[in-house]
């Protein structure tokens, strides 16, 4: 029986993937840094590593709905905001969970930004198939947004969040990449992305961060520790948290079992005074 971290990729993604979109599981795929990749280095990315994110997304949502589900109980629509979304498994795990938990949703808006246009192209497909096995309506929007400099968010703000406002903002796994590239300067990149977004949360809206758990040579520091060090400089609260260092979650799939993904998450939501 699958927990919130064992978790079964879904028959009808799983074939989608595998069988229709001809995605291939590779443990050595290349490394995470995807803004250049070509349509066959993401068809090796969505085998391996959306499923990993579909997993990680789908067990901390699950666990967060079932936990806050009064919360969100007069909901019948919901808009999501995704920063560097990929090919979208963080988004479709957050589906899957927002599916199998809000029974009173109608209708899910999502904005979806990354700056690879084969990524987007393989969400917007799997978006589609993905309206037939749910309970409310989708409408999405892709936004092709390449960020030169991580600290001018001001095409972001002029894209996808000026006269929006997000229930959920989710960034998994896409911050380390502007740390990787040696974006980080002086600023705190997740504190950065935070206090972007702050002003698009609704009254009740969350920002989910997620990332991988490696040291960064050039801040010196591990990534989780940077992520709590930015989050303590904003004027957000942690109300829910994966334990310890990091998490581990199982996903299992036609190409693997158990492949292993471990991350660093946090919810936040605004103080209350």
């Amino acid at each position: 029986m699958p927990t919130k971290n064992h978790i079964i990729l879904p028959k009808w993604l799983d074939d989608y993937i595998f069988n229709t979109l001809s995605a291939t599981f590779e443990k050595k795929c290349k490394d995470l840094v995807v803004l250049n990749w070509e349509a066959t280095d993401i068809q090796c990315y969505l085998g391996t590593y959306f499923p990993r994110s579909f997993a990680e997304s789908y067990g901390i949502f699950s666990q967060y709905f079932q936990k806050n589900r009064n919360d969100y109980d007069s909901q019948t629509e919901l808009t999501i905001f995704d920063f560097g979304c990929g090919t979208g498994g963080e988004l479709i795990g957050l589906i899957a969970a927002l599916n199998e938990n809000l029974e009173n949703l109608q209708e899910v808006k999502i904005y979806a930004l990354d700056g690879n246009n084969h990524s987007l192209r393989y969400l917007e497909l799997i978006l589609s198939e993905s309206k037939k096995y749910l309970h409310f309506d989708i409408l999405h929007q892709v936004i092709p947004v390449v960020i030169e400099d991580f600290y001018d968010l001001s095409l972001v703000e002029n894209e996808c969040l000026k006269l929006r406002t997000y229930d959920i903002a989710i960034s998994f796994k896409a911050i380390c990449e502007f740390v990787t590239k040696q974006e980080l300067e002086e600023k705190n990149p997740y504190a950065y992305l935070i206090n972007t977004l702050l002003p698009h949360l609704s009254d009740n809206g969350i920002i989910c961060l997620a990332d991988v758990t490696s040291y960064s040579d050039v801040a010196h520091n591990w990534l989780p520790s940077i992520i709590d060090n930015g989050i303590n400089s904003t004027p957000m609260d942690v109300i829910c948290k994966n334990e310890n260092y990091n998490e581990t979650f199982y996903i299992t799939h036609s190409h693997k079992q158990n492949d292993i993904s471990k991350i660093a998450w946090r919810i936040l939501k605004t103080k209350r005074s």
